[in-house]
């Protein structure tokens, strides 16, 4: 009686895990759309409670049943222990954003022990249906988001929900397009510039090649327009990675050394991570150059959001490709040194378990109200020293020692280059690395709810199925 219980609870989490993992894919690309933060809150609330009780669902439905058949819990021992810190930080500064806090907590139990699992289970139909909604939905709004461009539509329209508001079009020679952040959205199209990269190699259709290489240049033209620094260091980081291991794997079966091998390898990689690096600029020039010398009309639509708010247009001269928070400041870092120095500073008030994920900014604001995060009330801008504030020496011990393990046992297999689905295997590694990456920079991966940091978990679970099939032959 209790296996045919299982089975059926087993059976729900398959068929729920294609709809659950499309449904909360499109909620977060939304909320990556600016407008979704004038919309009411009561439709966010709605949508997080369906993320939840249907991530409950399946994480019963993967859970018990093999508590329930005494078989061994396939469970990530390091996520919960971190997860327990969270709670303990929570606890111990429970005047700081004590509900908000819980709120992220289980967040991010959605995230470890939901998205990552179904990530693990490597369900063909449920990544084919991801990557299409995803490449489908994005190509649109960086579509959109281009046509902006050479509308020339640049304004900001306050909203309390967004620090800076609302930004749409071409502002400050940057393209947030009609995304909150174009940080954030240029690692997510550099995401869909790997899954069509991806598509593009296995498709043996002439016409799926054509439609891929197009979709590939929109979302390379969006990172090169949304004028992100952290998005072109992830660009030349992912080709390094990505060349590398391909050249290694090419030369495997070579009787050169293998120092011959990694050097051989570190230059050609070398060479195109510079020749992406430096196509950034050349592709936002071009661009620039393009709508200078075109008119294009703006969007009634457009043209009435902004007569009917109260929005700030920059300016109606020509475009440019350079940044005024750059090349207008000596600050290098764009406040990024003030904003890991407060950090730090946060965590000696509190080394041990931390100030909490929420409530850190009023923490500084009481304890050391001087700092740069109590004046201005931004998050640190980067995973680290997020962390570090948030929950201490523990947390972000824990936290680290869990990434190097999968980074680590990534590495061996890349190494290794026997698997057979090899170029998959070294894609799906680039897609972790990239937001990987970008989390040194901005706020991604962990103690958020991005798109990003979705897919890194859902991805990042994808490639434990791989470490499980490998320890699997191992063991037998």
């Amino acid at each position: 009686m209790l296996t045919n219980f299982s089975n059926r609870l087993s059976n729900i989490g398959q068929k729920i895990s294609l709809p659950y993992i499309v449904f909360f894919e499109l909620v977060l690309i939304f909320r990556m759309v600016s407008v979704y933060s004038t919309l009411p809150s009561n439709i966010d609330s709605i949508f997080t409670l369906l993320i939840t009780l249907f991530s409950g669902i399946l994480f019963i439905s993967y859970f018990l049943p093999v508590v329930l058949q005494k078989e061994k819990i396939r469970i990530e021992y390091w996520l919960i222990l971190f997860v327990i810190i969270l709670l303990i930080t929570t606890f111990v500064n429970y005047s700081y954003a004590f509900s908000e806090n819980i709120k992220l907590i289980i967040w991010q139990c959605i995230f470890f022990f939901c998205v990552f699992e179904v990530g693990r289970k490597n369900d063909k139909r449920v990544f084919d249906a991801f990557e299409r909604v995803l490449i489908f939905t994005w190509t649109i709004l960086v579509v959109v988001g281009l046509y902006l461009f050479f509308a020339r539509v640049n304004f900001s329209v306050p909203v309390d929900s967004l620090y800076y508001g609302m930004r749409i079009g071409f502002y400050e020679n940057r393209l947030y397009g009609i995304f909150v952040d174009p940080n954030y959205a240029c690692t997510v199209s550099l995401v869909c510039a790997v899954i069509t990269l991806k598509k593009l190699w296995n498709t043996p259709y002439i016409w799926e090649k054509i439609l891929f290489v197009s979709i590939l240049f929109l979302q390379l033209s969006y990172v090169a327009l949304s004028g992100s620094r952290s998005g072109t260091i992830q660009l030349a980081v992912a080709t390094f990675f990505g060349l590398f291991f391909l050249c290694w794997y090419i030369q495997t079966k070579n009787n050169k050394s293998n120092f011959t091998k990694i050097a051989s390898a570190v230059f050609v990689s070398l060479i195109c991570s510079g020749i992406a690096f430096a196509s950034i600029g050349v592709i936002k020039n071009s661009y620039v150059q393009v709508a200078n010398t075109i008119e294009i009309s703006t969007p009634k639509l457009v043209s009435n959001f902004e007569a009917e708010t109260s929005s700030k247009k920059v300016s109606d001269k020509p475009l440019s490709a350079k940044r005024p928070d750059v090349v207008e400041s000596n600050d290098v870092s764009n406040s990024r040194f003030d904003l890991w120095e407060s950090a730090v500073d946060l965590m000696r008030e509190s080394p041990v378990f931390g100030t909490t994920p929420r409530g850190f900014v009023a923490f500084a604001k009481d304890k050391i109200p001087n700092t740069y995060i109590a004046k201005t009330g931004q998050t640190p801008h980067s995973a680290i020293f997020y962390l570090l504030a948030a929950t201490g020496i523990t947390g972000s011990g824990v936290f680290a020692v869990f990434i190097f393990i999968k980074i680590w046992k990534s590495l061996i297999i890349l190494f290794a280059a026997n698997k057979d689905n090899y170029i998959n295997f070294l894609m799906n590694n680039q897609i972790v690395l990239i937001i990987l990456v970008s989390s040194l920079l901005i706020t991604e991966i962990v103690l958020t709810r991005r798109s990003a940091t979705f897919i890194f978990w859902l991805y990042l679970g994808k490639l434990q199925y791989e470490f499980d099939q490998e320890h699997k032959i191992k063991t037998n």
